[in-house]
């Protein structure tokens, strides 16, 4: 049996541009149904690929500093929702980012500590 593969939205694009492949046998050999839509796809893993490659440049500190905004946006996003006007989010996060860090701190402290042990 004969296994089609189809063409991911880089590839089409360049036989169609380079290759001069019309846009019917593109289509059909992607799986679209316009090229608005291809070309849609093609942005969406252009943007993807960018953000992987910023992530892989990340220091350990700008990791961490990620992760911890996420948690502040995990606890605290109702609260900025409802509270804190859109334009000011970036600040409020900065000034509730102590406040997960010390938790977390007090966690790790917690679990390494041998609190509640007989010995």
């Amino acid at each position: 049996m004969i296994k089609q593969v189809m063409m991911g939205p880089s590839k089409a694009l360049h036989h169609w541009a380079v290759s001069k492949m019309t846009i019917g046998n593109v289509l059909s050999q992607t799986g679209y149904s316009n090229i608005q839509a291809l070309h849609a796809e093609y942005a969406y893993e252009l943007a993807a690929e960018e953000m992987a490659r910023e992530d892989m440049m990340m220091s350990p500190a700008e990791r961490q500093h990620e992760a911890d905004v996420e948690e502040v946006w995990e606890q605290f996003s109702d609260f900025l929702k409802e509270m804190v006007p859109p334009a000011e989010y970036d600040l409020e996060i900065e000034r509730l980012l102590p406040l997960v860090q010390m938790r977390q701190q007090a966690q790790r402290t917690a679990a390494a500590s041998s609190f509640n042990r007989r010995q």
